[in-house]
């Protein structure tokens, strides 16, 4: 499993309703978590609660994180947005959204950005020819834009913090493949340093500067996130996730899920199976 996949298998983008902004826009509140988007017309604003508006140009793409209310605004009549709202499941259980900007945004002048616009066009093309299907189509096409941005984004190491920025440097991201593939092994600073080819003092401020937190850290949350899915499938019995895990007793690991979850595994479990 290769460093994207090993994190996506997990936390897969589905794509919602797709829709196109058209017009004059005074605030309006971008939908969803996440958000990918194509200026297709025109040029305007984003504009994120207690932050300066972040101009965008005709042809952008722009990626919306989770965070703080988002609002598309624009003087121009002619403007258009093409506008992607994505799910990734629980905002606060994916690692890809620790750290990330409130706007990823891949200008048209991009000297790598001609690798994107295959993809682009189709979904332009798609978006305004209604023919049968075309939802499907739009929502996978969309899918599929969020995939190869965050290629894009890894390969070009436009992104300084989080995980992905981790992923983009080819060392660390051979430490924190290995964590996502097999947390149930007891992974050590030496260790993980070992997969990164690096030394162990080397690692641990690389990877702290990077990701943004020590390895261990990095690693008692991953298990967190992987036992919270398993919680919500209601397919594992607490033994078989803690051995999944690696936990050394159903105690250690019932102490690390309320120390970092705030509930105990079994309301966790509940909660989701009311909230389904």
């Amino acid at each position: 499993m290769d460093r994207l996949s090993s994190l996506l298998e997990l936390f897969s983008p589905k794509a919602q309703q797709i829709e196109l902004l058209s017009g004059r826009q005074s605030g309006r509140v971008l939908p969803g978590d996440s958000v990918v988007g194509l200026i297709s017309q025109a040029e305007g604003r984003i504009c994120i609660a207690g932050q300066q508006p972040i101009a965008v140009m005709e042809a952008d793409l722009i990626w919306v994180t989770p965070g703080a209310e988002r609002q598309v605004a624009s003087d121009c009549e002619d403007f258009q947005l093409l506008c992607c709202p994505l799910s990734f499941g629980p905002v606060k259980l994916n690692p890809l959204f620790d750290m990330l900007p409130p706007v990823v945004i891949i200008r048209r002048d991009d000297p790598a950005r001609p690798a994107l616009n295959p993809i682009i066009q189709l979904l332009l093309q798609e978006s305004t020819q209604h023919r049968c299907g075309q939802e499907t189509v739009l929502n996978r096409l969309a899918e599929v834009l969020l995939v190869h941005m965050l290629r894009f984004l890894m390969e070009h190491q436009k992104l300084e913090k989080g995980v992905l920025a981790g992923l983009s440097d080819i060392r660390l991201a051979r430490a924190i493949t290995a964590m996502h593939r097999q947390p149930q092994q007891r992974w050590s600073v030496e260790s993980l340093a070992a997969e990164a080819g690096m030394s162990r003092t080397a690692f641990n401020q690389h990877f702290r500067d990077t990701v943004g937190c020590p390895p261990g850290e990095y690693l008692g949350q991953w298990r967190m996130r992987l036992a919270c899915r398993m919680l919500e499938t209601n397919k594992l019995s607490i033994r078989q996730i803690v051995d999944q895990l690696g936990y050394l007793s159903e105690t250690a690991f019932f102490r690390a899920f309320r120390r970092q979850i705030g509930i105990s595994p079994g309301k966790y479990r509940l909660q989701a199976s009311t909230a389904d």
